[in-house]
């Protein structure tokens, strides 16, 4: 490690940063193996677990320049947890969103800028095994090779078309955003898949759900490993009502699983018992009623929305971006929901949503002055 860091000192430029963790094979979320390269330096391939008392160095040299990562918010975090913090950003996934690339996977961002193709068959590998064979090494060590190269590629289509400060604003965003909300109902898309509707039922598959996510956590290991997701539906759904319908049944047959009986009737029984019964439909994540209701419950909204949506679609096109790209769909709603009576108004309801300014400046010069305009 200390070799690691004295060489990425002596280089130049921005680091290229990747990490590898172990999902759905372990229930933490840390990176088990960290990947860096920069300019003079070459690669370095990092084992957090056994270093720990070196991360803070490590963390100094890496404060020096920009990071670049590909889909960043989904390393940022396991980065964070190990003291890792990036100064500024560059994220190869959200330029190729600026840039309206139709395909934005990191192999598919290559392929397009660099003409390389890239393996992505150990992407579902036990990174937390050790040791690592020698082509998961080499694998790791490819996520980062190119990073720096599509970087400059990157800036310059940018450039040329006139979006790097929506790229400046939207890694800022990245790198100053609250951590996203944990889902308080996570069991609802077993629910959908199993069609469980009944509210007796869901609530047996919540306290399933929660059970098996605590079995999971205490052995760090995915919960898949602990209980499949249809086997938990499946189970939840024919809503047992003893200890030995839940033994008989084909979800729970596995001698592995049969260990985990009188926990799985526990939570069946607090199902049971529970007064607290889940709706039928799961709520929205910005709290607002589901879109399909509102000529119903708040029919002005639904006039908003009938002028917010389509301007968003039709900017989007021209300038040929993903229309979540250029504003989000939640902030699009709350902005209907709300509603404005003035461009000021409309601009701090954007603001406070979590549009960035060149998205407001898109959006906000094409819609009505007020909300009651049609």
């Amino acid at each position: 490690m200390a070799t690691a860091i004295a060489a990425l000192k002596k280089g130049t430029g921005p680091f290229a940063v990747d990490t590898e963790r172990a999902q759905g094979i372990r229930y933490s979320g840390r990176a088990y193996l960290i990947q860096i390269k920069r300019e003079g330096s070459g690669i370095f391939l990092i084992d957090p677990p056994p270093l720990s008392d070196m991360m803070p160095q490590l963390a100094e040299v890496l404060a020096e320049d920009e990071w670049i990562l590909h889909a960043a918010d989904q390393d940022l975090p396991s980065l964070t947890g190990e003291g890792l913090q990036a100064p500024s950003l560059w994220d190869t996934e959200v330029a190729a969103l600026l840039l309206g690339d139709e395909r934005v996977s990191l192999q598919a961002v290559i392929s397009n800028d660099q003409d390389i193709q890239l393996a992505k068959e150990h992407s579902n590998s036990d990174w937390s095994a050790r040791p690592l064979a020698p082509a998961l090494l080499s694998y790791a060590a490819l996520d980062v090779e190119l990073l720096i190269e599509e970087r400059k590629i990157q800036m310059e289509r940018l450039e040329e078309i006139g979006r790097m400060e929506w790229m400046v604003q939207e890694c800022n965003h990245l790198l100053t955003a609250p951590p996203k909300k944990i889902n308080p109902e996570p069991w609802r898309k077993i629910a959908s898949s199993q069609r469980i509707r009944d509210p007796r039922g869901l609530s047996i598959l919540r306290e399933l759900w929660w059970e098996r996510d605590e079995i999971a956590k205490a052995r760090d290991v995915g919960p898949e490993k602990v209980l499949p997701a249809r086997a938990l539906g499946a189970l939840a759904a024919s809503m047992p009502k003893s200890v030995e319908e839940v033994r008989s049944s084909s979800a729970v047959r596995s001698r592995s699983r049969q260990v985990l009986i009188e926990r799985w009737w526990e939570a069946i029984e607090r199902g049971w018992e529970s007064k607290d019964l889940p709706g039928r439909h799961a709520a929205t994540k910005d709290g607002l009623p589901d879109v399909r209701n509102w000529k119903n419950q708040n029919p002005e909204a639904a006039r908003r929305w009938d002028i917010v949506r389509p301007t968003v679609l039709a900017r989007a096109e021209e300038i040929g971006i993903r229309q979540e790209v250029l504003l989000k769909p939640a902030i699009q709603r709350d902005l209907a929901w709300t509603g404005w009576n003035t461009v000021d108004q409309m601009v701090e309801v954007l603001y406070r949503s979590g549009a960035r300014p060149w998205q407001i400046e898109e959006v906000a010069i094409r819609l009505p002055r007020s909300g009651e305009d049609e």
